[in-house]
């Protein structure tokens, strides 16, 4: 029997839940899922992720003539270009919410020219270990790892499901040593606030506290993260360890996204200064007032960080990890 096959019969033996392939219990995301994508400034679809993910597999010479698996597809950030651009049979799209489910399968709403046939499981990156193996030549995930608890029986997991020549691919994952450059950036702002006379209000002590707060928490790996919804920072060098451990070699594109490897290839991640405003403004949800004191009285300590990098991106605070399964 082929893989493709073996793929089919398992789906189709699958359990369904409202509609959709049940591998795991629902589960909500923590906040509202319409609103995700206001809250990071982001745009759904982006073509250009799944064309360069697509495109990334192709020059590191991935198998992808099986069927692909996306994990945590979230508001279908990645989804709708991997999907365009797959060259294989099948595409499992899975998200732990329902409500992202839906949200992702709306964007192809009359779409055609797909090759790809689409599936749609919720399914809790923690149960990994259920599915079945050799199934998948590409598992796929973008800003997904750090939400899983248990990171290194997950890479067992994928490595255990992927097809000898096949990759699990992951974007957008925080790098410990960034984030805690940034925290610590970060933690000079009342100093350099009341050195210009300027008093810090209590909601911006709030902000700044939770951010520090939280870099903390997903560094320290000696404390329960059941419960949380982001959990870890990673280096190159603890998953290159995990991953060999389980037959995956890593290759690390550091500060680089998926979109990086596709038309008009140009880089992503500008400089540090950047992508810390961007952060706080965003994902951390600093007001503006706030942020408008944090340019001016940071910019020299900023400005230094990016000249220290002007030959090179830098430092890594996110960036594509590819473990590609020896044959």
């Amino acid at each position: 029997m082929t893989p493709a096959a073996n793929f089919s019969d398992w789906i189709d033996r699958l359990p369904k839940w409202r509609g959709w392939l049940q591998l795991s219990p629902a589960r909500p995301y923590m906040h509202t899922e319409e609103n995700y994508n206001s809250q990071y400034g982001l745009t759904a679809p982006e073509p250009e992720e799944g064309q360069g993910l697509c495109n990334l597999l192709q020059t590191h010479g991935v198998d992808t003539t099986g069927p692909a698996l996306e994990i945590g597809c979230g508001t279908g950030y990645l989804t709708y270009g991997l999907a365009r651009h797959y060259p294989g049979p099948d595409f499992l799209i899975t998200d732990p919410s329902p409500a992202f489910l839906r949200l992702t399968q709306n964007q192809f709403d009359q779409s055609a020219g797909f090759a790809a046939r689409r599936h749609y499981a919720v399914l809790n990156a923690d149960d990994l270990g259920d599915l079945p193996a050799g199934m998948f030549s590409v598992i796929a995930l973008r800003s997904t790892l750090h939400h899983i608890l248990k990171v290194e029986e997950f890479i067992a997991a994928c490595a255990r499901s992927l097809r000898p020549g096949g990759a699990l691919v992951m974007g957008a994952e925080p790098c410990e040593s960034g984030y805690l450059l940034m925290a610590s950036v970060a933690q000079s702002i009342p100093n350099a606030l009341k050195a210009a006379g300027i008093e810090m209000r209590p909601a911006w002590t709030a902000r700044l506290d939770d951010f520090t707060a939280t870099v903390k928490f997903c560094c320290l790996r000696d404390i329960e993260k059941a419960t949380a919804e982001d959990k870890h920072f990673f280096s190159p060098h603890q998953l290159s360890g995990m991953g060999a451990a389980h037959g995956l070699q890593l290759t690390f594109f550091p500060t680089a996204s998926f979109r990086d490897f596709a038309p008009p290839y140009i880089h992503s991640f500008h400089c540090f200064s950047h992508f810390f405003l961007i952060y706080l403004q965003y994902c951390m949800s600093f007001p503006e007032d706030f942020m408008a004191l944090i340019r001016v009285h940071l910019k020299d300590q900023l400005k230094f960080i990016d000249e220290c990098h002007r030959s090179h991106a830098g430092p890594d605070i996110t960036g594509v990890f590819l473990l590609k399964k020896t044959p």
